[in-house]
């Protein structure tokens, strides 16, 4: 329970438990009653003060920093391993490793007066032959004018058996929901015999006026793992009326899925947590939208969402846990369609929720949405290459004759999480790394010094440094004799014995404090990559083909988006091959999910490529582990 209290006064301890205590957090002043002997972790999970950190509380990223005002113990040695001296000397600690034995004051960060800028990707590259003119559209809700004839208005029948024969023939079998039926007399009546059906196949959802005709806009969701994106669309000309999005607030039990499920299995309420803060962020996002379009929560007739299997298991509160483990199985797999209100969507009270198909516990609705979005499935001769490069690596391989799906657990390294400096996508963050004339140059999200790095810039820099012979072929940091490297060397710094490369010195920084490209950072970076190209290489095997089959290929996601395209190539996180057949699709989530909402032939085509995809789970497979050692490793020559 929350208290919050007059910083001048202390609460009153006579009532308390002995085996409480009071956490004081400033800046913000407020008091939580906690239990002795939890971390300042556990204790602000279920708070809305927020903690920075990507491994969910398990002491691995050194991210949940806050500085202790009060009597301090001395540091554990996950702490004098992430912290530096300086950091520990002035009170620095980690949230996850400190307990609370006795009464603590902390400050859990300062306040700032400027709103907070994230590069969060809500654009979508359609390929031109993926697009749908207004007059084929044929969304999942329909409303039509219904004018009741005059000779039967006084016959006695049910209003519902009125708006059918009103409708026509081909509705007489149409049925209402209870909510509909419940309001029908009332609004029939005002309608008098003139008015608008609202339909979803043959249900009718509600019966308004006429001046409710146009009024006609529906909902997709981006359920990442990172960020969640929210569009609405016109129904009426497939237009995007709005976009919105926001960070998800899930990260605070872990940056990735591993740790939300990991939380959902040690916490009996975890599931019902990590569902209401989906929740709030996705009802959050709707209203934001509405107020785009001057709407009510009662326009609103239809959503869609796509997400991998896990976010979309969080959102429907079904468990996920099965997903954590071999064989790796979820609740299901099917799509549904189910009452939005049911789930927790503040619509419309017969408002419906479509979830997309999913194939596996680790190949959701997002890479289903990727798919259509590509138009893989038509192509009967063109190998297409699709690469979703995220916390996990989903990849597909193929053509409408045969087509693969592979996940790849590349960590969450790419967006960010446990690198030393890494950083979500927003304002401070380095984006772009170049070489300029010998000198590093770097460009970063907001114009603002750099606070840290995010997963294009870390791509971007890892391959200037491969460029110079600063990180060799085996990942390790170097002074290179190499002439680009010449300006360089002088960045390579001996830090505890083992060599970083300083990015930017305390001048440039934000915080004053320098930013550093550990080794340990290369590492991640060497997983993660080299488990997303063994991939690659299992899916090629499989399919018999080799990189000159391939024709086109297709990135999405965050990082597809941005990521500088012949760094991925240097450092191997893509094959090497021509690049001007490599695309981004941007967010693909939402735009498949944008295709089912306004053509609703597309729901029955995500059924059916889901019986076409064919998943190669990779963890069964030794060619897989063996490939994933070669590509650990970087290329020495050159692409270039």
């Amino acid at each position: 329970m929350n208290h919050k209290r007059n910083k001048r006064r202390k609460p009153n301890r006579v009532r308390r438990r002995t085996r409480d205590v009071w956490l004081h957090v400033l800046p913000d002043d407020k008091w939580f009653h906690v239990s002795r002997g939890d971390t300042i972790w556990e204790a602000l999970r279920s708070t809305d003060i927020d903690l920075a950190g990507d491994c969910g509380g398990l002491g691995r990223c050194g991210k949940c920093r806050v500085k202790i005002l009060s009597e301090i113990e001395e540091p554990s040695d996950e702490e004098k391993a992430l912290l530096d001296e300086d950091e520990l000397e002035q009170g620095i600690r980690l949230a996850c490793r400190t307990r609370i034995n006795r009464d603590m004051a902390i400050s859990a960060g300062e306040e700032e007066d400027a709103t907070e800028y994230f590069n969060i990707l809500t654009t979508s590259h359609i390929p031109a032959d993926r697009y749908v003119p207004p007059s084929q559209l044929e969304p999942l809700i329909e409303k039509r004018s219904v004018t009741v004839p005059f000779s039967i208005q006084n016959e006695g029948l049910a209003n519902l058996d009125l708006i059918k024969l009103g409708l026509g023939p081909e509705y007489k079998d149409v049925t209402a929901s209870l909510y509909c039926l419940r309001m029908l007399c009332q609004s029939h009546d005002e309608s008098q015999f003139h008015g608008v059906a609202v339909l979803h196949q043959q249900r009718l959802l509600d019966w308004q006026d006429d001046e409710q005709l146009n009024r006609r806009y529906g909902l997709v969701f981006d359920l990442g793992t990172s960020t969640l994106v929210g569009k609405l669309f016109s129904l009426v000309d497939g237009s995007e009326v709005g976009v919105s999005s926001c960070l998800n607030s899930q990260k605070r039990y872990g940056s990735d899925l591993i740790s939300r499920l990991r939380y959902c299995q040690e916490h009996p309420r975890g599931l019902k947590r990590l569902q209401s803060l989906i929740l709030k962020d996705l009802n959050q996002l709707t209203a934001n939208l509405l107020a785009i379009a001057d709407l009510e929560p009662d326009d609103i007739f239809v959503a869609v969402a796509a997400g991998n299997t896990t976010m979309q298991h969080l959102l429907l509160g079904l468990s996920p846990i099965g997903i954590a483990q071999a064989p790796f199985s979820p609740i299901l797999t099917d799509g549904l369609i189910v009452n939005a209100g049911d789930v927790g969507l503040k619509l419309h009270p017969a408002a419906l929720l479509y979830t997309l198909p999913m194939k596996s516990g680790y190949i959701g609705g997002d890479l289903l949405s990727f798919i259509m979005t590509s138009g893989v499935a038509e192509q009967q001769d063109e190998i297409m290459l699709g690469l979703d490069l995220g916390t996990n690596g989903e990849v597909f391989l193929g053509s409408g004759r045969r087509l693969l799906t592979c996940s790849a657990a590349a960590g969450p390294a790419l967006e960010g999480a446990r690198i030393s400096n890494g950083m979500i996508a927003r304002a401070g963050a380095i984006e772009g790394v170049s070489l300029q004339d010998g000198q590093l140059s770097y460009r970063v999200i907001g114009n603002v010094k750099a606070e840290g790095i995010c997963g294009s810039g870390l791509v971007d820099l890892i391959a200037v440094l491969l460029q110079c012979g600063i990180i060799d072929k085996n990942g390790l940091i170097v002074r290179s004799r190499r002439k680009p490297a010449r300006d360089l060397n002088v960045r390579v710094v001996a830090r505890s014995g083992v060599n970083s490369f300083l990015v930017a010195s305390a001048e440039e920084s934000a915080h004053q404090k320098a930013i550093y490209l550990t080794q340990r950072d290369v590492r991640e970076f060497q997983l993660a990559k080299g488990a997303i190209a063994a991939g690659i290489k299992t899916l090629m095997d499989e399919l018999n083909v080799g990189v000159a089959d391939i024709k086109r290929v297709y990135l999405a996601g965050a990082l597809g988006n941005y990521v500088d395209r012949h760094s991925a190539m240097r450092t191997g996180l893509i094959p090497v091959i021509d690049p001007q057949i490599v695309r981004s699709l941007g967010n693909a989530a939402s735009t498949g999910g944008s295709l089912v909402l306004l053509i609703k032939s597309y729901w029955d085509t995500a059924a059916q490529l889901i019986d076409l995809i064919e998943h190669v789970e990779l963890s069964w497979r030794s060619d897989f582990n063996q490939y994933f050692i070669e590509h650990m490793g970087f290329d020495e020559n050159n692409p270039w």
